[in-house]
């Protein structure tokens, strides 16, 4: 079907991106199915033999049809006015692996006034609701049965889009598109999306390889007060990006600050994972970052950043782990 591919594409272009979006009725799409189209021409065949036949009951039939079709393609419409629809917070990926994009779909706070007021007592819901990504399907496609959603008043549901990625940095979510063939399936309402979202690709790390930075301190077994896991040694004001395994709660419920516990000898790897010591193009010395700084991390070690026009402190925890990730992921995007 061309010509739904034609005006699908034509719709797609007058679609904004925001960071949620609202369903308004001057932004719904409606047009028969292919049920609906049938439905038609049975009530125009039975028009037409009513008038010939004059007869009453062919006449009141007619009349019921056209009612019900009438009915349905208003409550089509209205199944998705005042659906709002935003991103929560995406976890990352590397490069390659399928992103979890959480959707968040609830029904307007205008529209639960309006209803509640009208119906104190009566829960309400949009039912069968489809959410596909526009270049999937087309205007005229029926979606699965475990695709339909429904949504009630009162509360809001999370639907778990998934997208593959194949490059690294800030990932665009293709446009979305929100329909409903509800209630008897004779008309399909839609519209389309876009929204933003926070979700970083980092780069596909390299395979393992052996690198020892030129820069930093390798003091393991020197019995140096630092990060190791052997000997407890005694404790220091805790900081940001730390493992919260090494905080002393009891101190912290004694209102004595937050204090983190130090160990001597084990892995007390300090040093600086520098862009200049590496070999390759920017993609490859940007996938061999990411190796070192995911076995870096896993290992225990104290690390430091250093990119062209850009350095991170060293440091260590799940806060410098992603932010040194996020800055190879960014570089130069």
């Amino acid at each position: 079907m061309k010509i739904f591919v034609k005006l699908q594409n034509w719709l797609l272009k007058r679609v904004s991106r925001k960071d949620s979006a609202v369903l308004k009725s001057n932004a719904i799409y409606i047009l028969p199915t292919k049920e609906g189209l049938l439905f038609a021409i049975v009530v125009l065949l039975l028009l037409s033999a009513a008038i010939n036949f004059n007869n009453s009951l062919v006449f009141f039939c007619t009349f019921l049809m056209t009612g019900i079709g009438i009915i349905s393609m208003h409550m089509t419409q209205q199944n998705l006015l005042d659906l709002e629809f935003s991103i929560a917070h995406v976890k990352p990926v590397f490069c390659f692996q399928n992103l979890s994009l959480p959707l968040v779909i609830k029904q307007s706070s205008h529209q639960q006034v309006t209803n509640r007021s009208s119906f104190k007592k009566k829960q309400l819901y949009k039912y069968s609701i489809a959410v596909q990504f526009s270049h999937q399907k087309s205007l005229s496609s029926q979606p699965d049965l475990e695709d339909l959603t429904d949504v009630p008043m009162d509360d809001s549901i999370l639907l778990q889009l998934s997208s593959p990625t194949n490059h690294r940095g800030s990932f665009e979510l293709p446009p979305l598109t929100i329909s409903s063939r509800y209630p008897l399936g004779l008309f399909r309402a839609w519209t389309n999306i876009q929204l933003n979202n926070d979700a970083i690709v980092y780069p596909k790390p390299a395979r393992k390889f052996i690198h020892k930075p030129e820069s930093g301190t390798h003091s393991e077994g020197q019995g140096s007060k630092g990060r190791g896991f052997d000997d407890f040694s005694g404790f220091k004001s805790y900081q940001t990006g730390e493992s919260l395994k090494h905080i002393h709660w009891k101190a912290y419920a004694r209102e004595q600050g937050l204090l983190s516990k130090t160990f001597t000898g084990g892995n007390n790897h300090e040093f600086w994972l520098d862009w200049n010591e590496l070999t390759g193009d920017i993609e490859n010395r940007l996938r061999q970052l990411c190796r070192l700084i995911i076995d870096a991390e896993v290992q225990g070690d104290r690390y430091g950043l250093v990119l062209p026009g850009c350095t991170i402190n060293i440091s260590q925890g799940q806060l410098h782990y992603h932010q040194c990730l996020k800055s190879l992921a960014m570089y130069q995007v």
